[in-house]
């Protein structure tokens, strides 16, 4: 197999690995780990084409993406935990409205039916209102069924 066919398989099998692992994650955890990989692979790819075009040897070429790689990784920004304040609030009016009772912040909190961790949103579809006590002691555990996907 020639070198740059060889260079090409390999590159092909990291996407593919890539896409295989993000699979396992759910809605914006999906998003944000494609973006993610495709960012990486992007910059990976970018600097081994310049450094092949100034004539450098593949191995310098190879090493030389990989650096550029894992500088770019940190730089790229996280997913955030923040919920919005309309969408707490409307989870909260349902919660009052279904059971007639006011919202405690004390006994009360929202969880997350797909594990923030997990790869769940902060969508309204996403949240619901529970005891804090349930919620704590879920931890970042989803139901069995999810595991069906919904």
């Amino acid at each position: 197999m020639p070198p740059d066919q060889q260079l090409l398989s390999i590159i092909a099998g990291v996407v593919i690995f890539l896409l295989l692992v993000s699979i396992r994650r759910r809605r914006e955890g999906i998003r944000h780990a494609l973006r993610r990989a495709i960012i990486v692979e992007a910059t990976y790819l970018g600097v081994v084409y310049i450094l092949a075009q100034a004539r450098r040897t593949p191995l310098e070429s190879l090493l030389g993406g990989i650096v550029a790689a894992l500088i770019v990784i940190p730089m790229i920004r996280g997913r955030s935990r923040h919920i919005p304040a309309s969408v707490r609030r409307k989870k909260i009016a349902e919660h009052e409205l279904k059971t007639g009772k006011k919202f405690d912040s004390r006994k009360y909190e929202l969880d997350h039916e797909v594990a923030f961790s997990k790869g769940g949103s902060n969508t309204e579809d996403n949240l619901r209102v529970v005891e804090k006590r349930k919620n704590r002691s879920k931890g970042a555990k989803s139901p069995w069924w999810d595991l069906l996907g919904r």
